[in-house]
């Protein structure tokens, strides 16, 4: 079977499937790195969006702290009229 891949000229590291016409990446220094950074990524998106799940629900909270608060100087103020 004749060798598939084909070196790309003036990239090291890059070959060129002769079948597909794929630019591979053969460098496993690079690609480990390339997916160090995914994994980055995606951990800082999951935080992000942990972190904005927390702001909505502490922005839920306040709203029904306010809304308390609301109803007992409401009740307090309709006490005090006599």
């Amino acid at each position: 079977m004749k060798n598939q891949n084909k070196p790309v000229e003036g990239y090291a590291g890059l070959v060129k499937d002769r079948h597909t016409g794929a630019i591979l990446n053969i460098n496993s220094n690079e690609i480990n790195e390339a997916r160090k950074r995914k994994m980055r990524k995606l951990q800082k998106n999951k935080e992000e969006l942990e972190l904005k799940n927390q702001v909505d629900s502490l922005k839920e909270d306040m709203t029904q702290i306010k809304t308390m608060l609301m109803e007992i100087l409401k009740d307090r103020d309709g006490s005090n009229y006599r």
